[in-house]
């Protein structure tokens, strides 16, 4: 798992989860917003409000009124060119809702079943055993690996080469294992939403961008949205996007044509909008319903992620939204039914936070709140634990100040035994530990001890992959292991626990584990490799 980077005021909390209950506040009268409530917005902003900085464009509204608009920053920092209110920004998987929409209107039309094994359309997947349907696609619980992971382990992270949809089937196709049976779990996965996009193609006989296009971008009057299907086309009006990396802005667009999770080219005039349409249902009776409604796993357990849209209580009131980041671009998108209110938020530079942002603008329209801060009683858990259903390590330590972090990141105190990180939960007892993820699962971690020293000379040799292409070379370098991927070398391991290591050694990717696994006779033969949405990717010793 990779754990999420700046802790927010109190974790949000899925709906129907611990039976959250809205407040009793009124829906607030529509109005313009007042100068001290634009001041309110600006302030939040401030740190993009420059000339040397990539920008934001934020709009809130209530149903097709907007009550404020706001741009802040560069659309270009190469060429000097301010943003502007109808500037192109790439809204990451926030355009995931428009490929879950495609789908929804097939359905009800007729021409598929959200239950049909998604075989009958692309059969060219493998037969796990049981059948994914079309609904674990839409709520992130196929099992599948995300094929950016996979590409990542093979030595060719998302955004380092330029790849297609039928790329992405052609690492989907060789995956012979799934993360996990289908329906038995949540976990957010892309492979989900390009597999949407190839199934709407084949039952409706257009692509997905032609289809949104008659269906939902004509008829919503979204005049600037489009789908960057080729990203070499030349799009009038589009930002620059940047990542921040050693204290300056690098160029980072996004140079693939997969898209259906992801790359959909749009302004927040636009993203207004579609979310009036939502909160109309404009697009038939029940269509909003069906888009907002959560799921359930094999076990019972409500899972609030939706159709593209997650169920979540903010201070009391229904928050249906998502985010998005692709590239240097970060999006944000929430609506709040009973107060009729929307932010709709786009972003071209990749050290924005655009869920915090966009909540904190929500906070200056949304009825007030008060919060209730918890101050931790006794000894603060600590020690290293390993998530039970991946085997990630999280180590808990705590400072002389009394501060709780989870490798390093500071986390919250929300109630006794009680931890939040940004969206999650860590909920400590004395039966154990607990991990409650923003969509209301509850994995549970067990306590295992830090390895103190180790023979590098055990796990040394060469694996390659079962159902991934390249082989991985680990070798002693002093007391340390490392080792050498498809297109990196010296990449250091750090001992966490028997047989396993973690590093940050997948280029542009995340945290990963890797757990070497011994025959009867106690050498290592094989070794599973997890990165943060492909777990256990099977690689096997090959030099004897």
């Amino acid at each position: 798992m990779k754990l999420s980077l700046t802790p927010i005021a109190g974790a949000m909390t899925a709906i129907g989860m611990a039976g959250a209950a809205y407040a009793a506040s009124a829906p607030v009268t529509p109005a313009a917003a007042t100068e001290a409530q634009i001041a309110q917005v600006d302030a939040i902003f401030a740190r993009w409000a420059h000339q040397d900085t990539p920008g934001c464009a934020v709009a809130v509204s209530r149903g097709s009124e907007i009550l404020a608009q706001r741009v802040y920053g560069m659309a270009s920092l190469e060429l000097g060119v301010p943003a502007k209110q109808d500037s192109i920004y790439e809204a990451g998987s926030d355009s995931k809702q428009f490929t879950a929409a495609a789908t929804l209107m097939l359905a009800r039309e007729g021409k598929l079943s959200l239950d049909d094994d998604i075989r009958k359309y692309v059969p060219e997947m493998p037969d796990y055993g049981a059948p994914i349907t079309i609904r674990h696609l839409l709520h992130h619980t196929s099992g599948l690996r995300d094929w950016g992971s996979v590409a990542a382990i093979e030595g060719w992270p998302r955004n380092s080469r330029t790849a297609d949809n039928k790329d992405m089937l052609d690492i989907l196709v060789r995956q012979k294992q799934l993360n996990f049976a289908p329906g038995a779990h949540y976990l957010y996965s892309n492979s989900n939403f390009n597999l949407l996009a190839i199934i709407v193609q084949r039952v409706s006989g257009q692509s997905l961008a032609d289809f949104t296009h008659d269906r939902i971008f004509v008829p919503l009057g979204m005049s600037h949205t489009r789908w960057r299907d080729d990203h070499g086309e030349v799009v009038p009006g589009r930002t620059g996007a940047y990542e921040f990396e050693n204290g300056v802005y690098r160029n980072d667009q996004v140079i693939e044509d997969a898209y259906g999770n992801g790359g959909l080219l749009t302004t927040v005039d636009d993203l207004v909008k579609w979310q009036a349409a939502l909160d109309d249902d404009r697009f038939g009776p029940g269509f909003t319903e069906a888009m907002q409604q959560p799921t359930r796993l094999n076990d019972g357990t409500r899972i609030a992620y939706a159709l593209a849209v997650v169920n979540l209580d903010h201070h009391g009131e229904q928050e249906v939204s998502h985010s998005g980041s692709t590239g240097g671009y970060r999006a944000w998108m929430a609506r709040y039914p009973r107060q009729k209110l929307a932010v709709s938020l786009l972003c071209n530079g990749g050290n924005a936070d655009t869920p915090t942002l966009g909540r904190d603008v929500a906070d200056v329209f949304l009825p007030a709140f008060k919060s209730r801060p918890y101050t931790p009683k006794g000894a603060l858990p600590t020690g290293l634990y390993a998530d039970g259903m991946t085997g990630f390590p999280v180590r808990f330590a705590a400072d002389a100040q009394g501060q709780l972090t989870a490798d390093g990141r500071a986390l919250e105190p929300v109630g006794p035994g009680r931890w939040a990180l940004r969206e999650d939960v860590f909920a400590f007892s004395k039966s154990g530990l607990v991990r409650e993820n923003r969509e209301g699962e509850r994995i549970a971690y067990r306590k295992v001890e830090q390895v103190s020293a180790f023979d590098p000379k055990d796990y040394a040799g060469r694996f390659c992959g079962v159902d991934t292409g390249g082989c991985l070379t680990f070798r002693q370098q002093g007391d340390t292991l490392v080792y050498d991927g498809p297109r990196w070398s010296g990449r250091p391991l750090t001992a966490a626990y028997a047989d396993v290591f973690t590093g940050d050694a997948l280029p542009q990717s995340s945290s990963m584990t890797v757990k070497f696994r011994r025959d009867a006779g106690g050498k290592v033969t094989s070794l599973r490799f997890g990165e943060s949405r492909a777990y256990d990717v099977e690689f096997r010793r090959t030099d004897g």
